[in-house]
């Protein structure tokens, strides 16, 4: 059988293959081209959060608390993406996120009880001074 004929013979056959090989690398394409997004989104959104934290924690306006748990929830999102296992460290990455989110929303946390506390202390301070018991 000649190779002419081959090709004849199974021309169907493999344009099959072809659109089976195409399919599989333009899916794996995809799904790498995915995981860098996620990944990508989840740095911008830590550097967001971190950078709503440092305001908030110099200012502490409401403005800047609602920022910053603007931010958070952004964080929170974008670190419950899933990771396919093309990439290294793929489980590990995913975790490690969830991590960062964690500590980040206890961050906030501690930090909006530190700024109630100041304003505790302030009101107090006023009431002294308006009730004449502060020298």
């Amino acid at each position: 059988m000649s190779a002419k004929k081959i090709i004849e013979n199974y021309k169907v056959l493999l344009v099959l293959a072809l659109i089976v090989i195409a399919g599989v690398f333009f899916f794996v394409f995809r799904l790498h081209q995915g995981d860098v997004k996620a990944l990508t989104e989840f740095v911008a959104s830590y550097e967001k959060f971190d950078k709503a934290v440092s305001s908030y924690s110099l200012g502490g306006t409401d403005d800047l608390k609602s920022k910053a748990n603007a931010a958070l929830v952004e964080l929170n999102a974008s670190s419950a993406v899933r990771i396919s296992s093309l990439v290294q460290h793929d489980a590990e990455l995913m975790s490690t996120e969830l991590e960062i989110a964690d500590f980040s929303a206890k961050e906030l946390a501690g930090l909006s009880a530190y700024k109630s506390s100041d304003k505790r202390k302030t009101a107090y301070a006023r009431f002294q001074e308006l009730a004449g018991l502060k020298e």
